[in-house]
């Protein structure tokens, strides 16, 4: 019987690669974003993952339709924020439902299901999240949060067979990302900040962190973990 995955935030990016690496390993996969694509060869749940209704009505899709859940991937994030120490409260609110808040309703409401398959949540997090980098305090305390709450839920589920684990990349390339916008507008200064930045001189690209998913799932012993993949960048900075 095939297992069943569901990958929030995958019509691009990260989550487009984790899609297309699960399809290739026989998996059946629904990916999601907020706006119809009927370009992809997943099955597609357009819905807003920061909403608690809309997570409990795709989940029920999911195994009403496949009888039974085995992946969760956790990828809704976004680093934009406002920088400084005195952000508005409302800022932290936003930043919070987008990074940290939908993964933990995400994963708490996906419990049961996965419950009769001993199946896995990932996290896709940040190093942001495990050192200080600089980046926005909202972002940075969101994704920090968010490691902490995924080696806490590991021990809670973990006498159900259930696994729990987090990856946090460090600069990822992938089309229209931040950093191949940050490339065509300035090819010499980005290399450079690589060069100065990141040990291995190389971006992450968004099929390491694919990988990494497969890693996970297919590791049966592995709970409670952060996978770092940034090219040596954190090893940098402390």
């Amino acid at each position: 019987m095939k297992k069943v995955a569901f990958v929030t935030a995958s019509r691009t990016g990260i989550g487009k690669k984790i899609v297309k690496k699960l399809l290739k390993k026989n998996y059946i996969v629904y990916s999601n974003g907020l706006k119809k694509d009927e370009n992809l060869s997943s099955m597609y749940i357009c819905a807003d993952m920061t909403n608690e209704k809309e997570i409990e009505k795709s989940l029920n899709k999911i195994a009403q339709k496949e009888g039974r859940l085995d992946l969760i991937v956790a990828n809704l994030g976004s680093g934009k924020s406002i920088s400084g120490y005195d952000v508005n409260i409302n800022e932290y609110k936003r930043v919070f439902d987008i990074n940290l808040f939908s993964s933990i309703c995400l994963a708490t409401k996906s419990i049961e299901f996965l419950k009769q398959t001993n199946g896995n949540i990932i996290f896709i997090s940040s190093i942001a999240g495990c050192e200080y980098l600089g980046a926005p305090l909202p972002y940075t305390l969101a994704k920090t949060a968010l490691l902490s709450f995924s080696k806490a839920l590991s021990f809670e589920v973990a006498k159900y067979n259930i696994r729990v684990n987090c990856i946090s990349p460090g600069n990822v390339m992938f089309k229209n990302s931040t950093w191949d916008k940050k490339i065509q507008e300035n090819e010499k200064e980005t290399k450079e900040y690589i060069k100065n930045n990141v040990p291995l001189n190389a971006f992450v690209k968004a099929n390491d962190i694919a990988k990494a998913v497969m890693f996970l799932e297919k590791s049966k012993v592995i709970t409670g973990s952060n996978i770092v993949i940034d090219g040596g960048q954190i090893q940098k900075i402390i």
